[in-house]
């Protein structure tokens, strides 16, 4: 269509931006459909990992792989602080591939915490 009046590039205008409006009206409803369709996956995987069972899964996991790649033989030496403890008593075995030993002692700070905080009381008596 021929633009010929003030009247016909209004309403050219208005046609242009209403095509735009209804475009940008289905990109959001594919959007907010997309949303709810991950926000269900979310809820599913959350729902998984929570079950008694995923959660015993993880803890043997987590117990076999400790005792797997630490050895508390190593007992805590006089003024030994955690961090060289942890490096002495990890560094001794294997890891699996891709993890590093800083990585292993941050992820089983906790476990090792607690087994340094035994053996320096042992080693105080």
């Amino acid at each position: 269509m021929e633009i010929k009046t003030c009247e016909q590039y209004v309403l050219a205008q208005l046609f242009d931006q209403q095509d735009e409006n209804d475009m940008l009206n289905r990109e959001l409803k594919y959007r907010d459909e997309r949303i709810d369709e991950l926000t269900g996956q979310i809820d599913a995987i959350q729902a998984a990992h929570g079950s008694a069972m995923q959660q015993a899964v993880r803890k043997a996991g987590r117990d076999a792989l400790m005792s797997h790649c630490t050895g508390y033989a190593c007992e805590v030496t006089d003024g030994e602080t955690f961090e060289d403890w942890c490096l002495e008593n990890v560094r001794k075995y294997y890891l699996p591939e891709g993890i590093s030993v800083l990585a292993f002692i941050k992820e089983f700070e906790p476990e090792l915490r607690a087994e340094y905080d035994k053996q320096t009381a042992e080693a105080r008596e």
